[in-house]
């Protein structure tokens, strides 16, 4: 039996190679390939990792400062609304998605999170593409 040949650890990078953005074609509500297509960024790269960061800090100082305010008569006060949860998952899609095709505005960081906000599959597609890090690398050896 062969020996496979063996991959380098360089070639495993997901960080490095999620900056490079993957492009995919948006599927429509009829589970078919649109001619859009969304460039999104790898959910390992820095971009990505730094600006979640962010948006995980902040959303917990938020919910920090709430907690601190909130009476001992309302609890309730305390929580997070779902609403707000809805609107944390399409920022964390929208930081991802760096560029489109097939869409007649120019991609810019405020129009991607109005797209994400708009629609909730996109946001789910782009997420998931996202996430897929073989999308980003191989981990077969290169013949």
């Amino acid at each position: 039996m062969a020996k496979t040949p063996a991959v380098s650890l360089a070639s495993l990078n997901a960080r490095k190679a999620g900056e490079t953005p993957f492009a995919f074609n948006l599927i429509g509500p009829d589970g078919k390939e649109t001619d859009i297509v969304l460039k999104v960024l790898g959910a390992q790269s820095d971009a990505v990792t730094r600006l979640t960061s962010q948006l995980i800090n902040t959303r917990r100082r938020e919910e920090a400062e709430r907690a601190a305010q909130a009476s001992s008569n309302r609890p309730g006060d305390a929580i997070t609304p779902v609403e707000d949860d809805v609107v944390f998952g399409q920022r964390l899609a929208a930081v991802r998605l760096v560029g489109w095709e097939g869409i007649e505005e120019p991609w810019s960081p405020e129009l991607a999170l109005q797209l994400c906000q708009m629609n909730s599959d996109i946001a789910a597609q782009v997420t998931a593409q996202s996430n897929k890090t073989a999308n980003f690398i191989s981990a077969s050896p290169k013949a």
